[in-house]
């Protein structure tokens, strides 16, 4: 929403964003040689010395500090970039999908090079594809199509949805995102349990919600693109194993949308998108729908009819 109806991001934001990048890049390089050791690939002798370097790096780094100062210096992107060169690293980069790792890798290490910089400034492709967990609340403010907007981004983790959950009351749309691509992955708050269910219990518990039931209730499909690619290697039986439908694009994302669709009691004010946020013009087109549908909705709700 910033890059489509603000003016982009400022150079505090950016630089947030930077670090975020390059701890994504450092977390995912430590999970691809972590599934190497489960997988037990061998590296290339020098590539294994290589490994080991990186390691000791990554272990005396500090992912959890807010504000530490990550820097990758460029000996250790160039470590990093023949490790993601071999072909032992390749081989566990295709099997990506058996173990949990950041969507954004090959798009982020194939650009080391410019990310590790002096003067590395992220674009807004590298902050769409950045990834870290929303914290606390947050607002952003912008006019769309002659009406005013505030929306308010909250915390996904279970210990944050308890801060905002009971403050909103009056809201007019309830936006919800969903990956696709999670139907097969493990939950990270809770490895027991599968990320998608979780995901459709937590929405369940929204869209049935009192604070919420003269809201409008959209859901995004993200990720389209990556489930495309997930479903031809895996199935939705790890996730719904009573699902008998073939493992077709079609058949899976009719049921996907079928099984978020059941949590919704008033059909009349639900809506679901299938999105892929990285394009910004799919964003674009499907949010200017769901604001079409919600304002439709709600001057029906008080007697105006187009």
């Amino acid at each position: 929403m910033r890059i489509l109806h603000l003016n982009g991001f400022t150079e505090e934001d950016k630089s947030h964003y930077r670090r975020s990048i390059l701890r994504n890049i450092v977390d995912s390089v430590a999970k691809m040689l972590q599934a190497c050791e489960t997988y037990r690939v061998v590296h290339e002798h020098v590539i294994q010395e290589k490994a080991d370097i990186f390691m000791k790096f990554y272990e005396e780094i500090d992912l959890n500090e807010e504000n530490a100062k990550l820097v990758i210096s460029q000996e250790m992107a160039n470590i990093i970039q023949e490790i993601w060169k071999s072909s032992s690293m390749q081989f566990i980069y295709e099997k990506r999908f058996n173990y949990q790792l950041l969507d954004n890798v090959k798009f982020f290490l194939n650009s080391l090079e410019r990310i590790t910089s002096p003067d590395y400034s992220p674009t807004t492709q590298d902050i769409l594809q950045c990834r870290f967990q929303t914290m606390n609340i947050h607002e952003i403010n912008f006019i769309y199509k002659k009406v005013d907007f505030k929306m308010i981004d909250v915390g996904g983790q279970r210990s944050e949805r308890r801060k905002w959950i009971h403050c909103f009351d009056d809201v007019s749309m309830v936006l919800f995102v969903v990956a696709m691509s999670d139907f097969d992955q493990p939950d990270p708050e809770d490895e027991s349990q599968n990320r998608m269910r979780q995901s459709q219990r937590i929405f369940k518990t929204i869209a049935q919600s009192d604070y919420f039931k003269n809201s409008s209730i959209v859901l995004f499909l993200n990720k389209y693109d990556i489930f495309q690619e997930k479903i031809r290697c895996s199935s939705l039986k790890k996730c719904w194993p009573e699902y008998n439908g073939d493992n077709s694009l079609e058949d899976c994302t009719k049921y996907l949308e079928n099984q978020f669709q059941r949590c919704v009691s008033n059909k009349q004010r639900y809506f679901a998108f299938v999105t892929t946020a990285t394009d910004t013009k799919n964003i674009d087109l499907v949010f200017s729908l769901a604001v079409a549908h919600a304002l439709d909705r709600n001057l029906k709700t008080i007697g105006i009819e187009d």
